[in-house]
């Protein structure tokens, strides 16, 4: 988890939540490891924060709400990279690498989030207090890219699905080995993650609710473990 989750506090924010967006005020925020060079952006859902191929001004940390990377390739097909949740800080490869954006930042729900200008990101690394939480959030970032990438090319498309579900739940919580959660994204974007159509999608979301390896109930998702796991699970607790 990226180490700058709590230090943009809205709680004394002076613009309206529910305002429609986007809406940017500049303001200072305490606490903030980039003070006096901060922006305040609202999203709705929908809501782009940049797309691909824009030119890239600074870095987003996303304080609410939740947040899909996404790519279109040469063949103009729409692949979902992953999502952010609160706590990101994005995108450092491209910020750092000083290319333009490669991929489109699309809000999923509501959300809030700090925008830093490029140039302070780029003097915060000569800051020992926020070099190391900047360069841990870029090995973060490059672990999920890499895990998507296992995603995408281990295992069948079952696998691939139930993987993808496992990442993007969210309110989340796990009762007898069964993971539960709400999908926060529609059924077309989580075929994008891995790469398949919407028609596949749902044929093989049919074919998991029949061998009982999910359980859908409109957003509602629920997870059962693997046949045999309950099994083993009962015999590690003895």
């Amino acid at each position: 988890m990226c180490d700058f989750k709590n230090t943009c506090d809205f709680t004394n924010d002076i613009g309206d939540a529910r305002q429609k967006l986007p809406h940017i005020a500049s303001l200072h925020l305490d606490g903030c490891p980039f003070p006096h060079a901060v922006a305040r952006l609202y999203f709705d859902k929908g809501g782009y924060l940049f797309h691909q191929g824009d030119a890239l001004r600074g870095a987003f940390h996303l304080n609410s709400g939740l947040v899909a990377l996404e790519r279109v390739d040469e063949d103009g097909r729409l692949v979902v990279l992953k999502v952010l949740r609160p706590g990101a800080l994005f995108p450092c490869a491209d910020l750092f690498a000083e290319i333009p954006h490669a991929t489109t930042a699309r809000a999923l729900s509501d959300s809030r989030a700090c925008f830093i200008p490029r140039e302070r990101m780029l003097s915060a690394m000569a800051d020992a207090a926020t070099r190391p939480a900047v360069l841990r959030c870029c090995a973060q970032e490059a672990r999920d890219s890499e895990n998507a990438i296992f995603r995408l090319c281990s295992g069948d498309l079952s696998d691939q699905i139930i993987a993808a579900l496992q990442t993007v739940l969210d309110e989340r919580h796990e009762e007898n080995g069964c993971l539960h959660g709400i999908l926060p994204l529609c059924w077309r974007d989580l075929a994008a993650m891995v790469g398949t159509s919407p028609e596949v999608m749902s044929r093989t979301i049919r074919r998991l609710s029949k061998s009982g390896r999910l359980k859908v109930e409109g957003r509602a998702i629920s997870l059962n473990p693997p046949r045999g796991e309950d099994r083993r699970r009962a015999l590690a607790r003895g």
